[in-house]
């Protein structure tokens, strides 16, 4: 069980490269990857998400990478020795005809055209593959341990949450028997309260009882209960790194049987651990929106 929530920094330097990789990332109903790199990475882009993709199925990401080679920034520019050498020699021409210093020579000379050029390389991108895709996974191992420690705090405080509802369920379980009983006893309790005398039968009063009985009845739903709750903690004792969007459908069944059984049955004793474990639902729901 990972959270969606994580954050990774990693630093990469030898004698050829300097790599920094950056990840971060919040909750997201799906992937949402963005990816900022380097313009001579872009031929990676598609490469990088199909690896993060691989490992990473939800949340809103952000992957930064910088990169540089100090091989090609040490070759990136030269100079031509002649011509600079020609431009001199007629700057200094000028300061002794014209009798003045130029204070910036330099700048002038670097201005020139042809005097100092950038050189066109070819990028390798084999080799950047390598080294980048290397530390990229590196910095993702990190990444998901991270949402992985977050996950198994989740976890417990799931499993906390769904022993409360467990335990109010049985206790649902056991009371509800008590529904009908009551009903039955205040029904004749107001019927021998009545001044006016009304003509009923036994099988009046049967009759009734059943009618409420039937709609009453939450056997079903305390079944189906028990059942959801069964899945949801094979769901999380399964610890899969993806679970998020299966928990959820399941909590949204827990808590369509706990509603139907609110409403079914009025024994305060009921409608309370009712409420209670609806309480709890939506402690795991609200937790829940950060599970991948």
């Amino acid at each position: 069980m990972r959270s969606m929530t994580g954050y990774s920094k990693h630093i990469f330097e030898d004698e050829s490269y300097r790599i920094k990789i950056e990840i971060k990332s919040v909750n997201n109903k799906n992937l949402n990857l963005k990816v900022k790199l380097p313009y001579i990475l872009n031929f990676l882009e598609n490469r990088i998400k199909a690896e993060f993709s691989k490992r990473v199925s939800r949340g809103s990401v952000d992957l930064r990478i910088d990169f540089e080679d100090k091989v090609e920034q040490e070759n990136l520019f030269e100079y031509n020795k002649n011509i600079a050498v020609s431009y001199m020699k007629v700057l200094n021409s000028l300061e002794k005809d014209l009798g003045e210093k130029f204070s910036n020579k330099m700048d002038i000379l670097l201005k020139q055209p042809n005097v100092v050029k950038k050189n066109e390389t070819e990028v390798d991108e084999a080799a950047y593959s390598e080294v980048l895709l290397k530390n990229l996974h590196t910095c993702l191992d990190s990444f998901i341990e991270m949402k992985e420690e977050e996950g198994a705090r989740l976890r417990t405080y799931f499993l906390e949450r769904l022993e409360i509802i467990g335990k109010n369920v049985e206790e649902i379980d056991r009371n509800r028997g008590r529904v009908v009983e009551e009903y039955k006893a205040n029904l004749l309790d107001k019927l021998s309260k009545l001044n006016e005398k009304i003509d009923y039968s036994e099988a009046d009063i049967l009759r009734e009882i059943l009618l409420f009985t039937d709609k009453s009845d939450i056997s079903e739903e305390v079944s189906r209960l028990k059942s959801h709750l069964e899945q949801f903690d094979l769901e999380i004792e399964k610890n899969e790194d993806s679970c998020g969007k299966k928990l959820d459908f399941i909590l949204q069944e827990i808590f369509r049987e706990l509603n139907t059984s609110g409403v079914k049955c009025n024994l305060y004793d009921i409608s309370k651990l009712v409420v209670e474990c609806k309480n709890e639902v939506e402690k795991i729901r609200e937790q829940l929106l950060n599970i991948e």
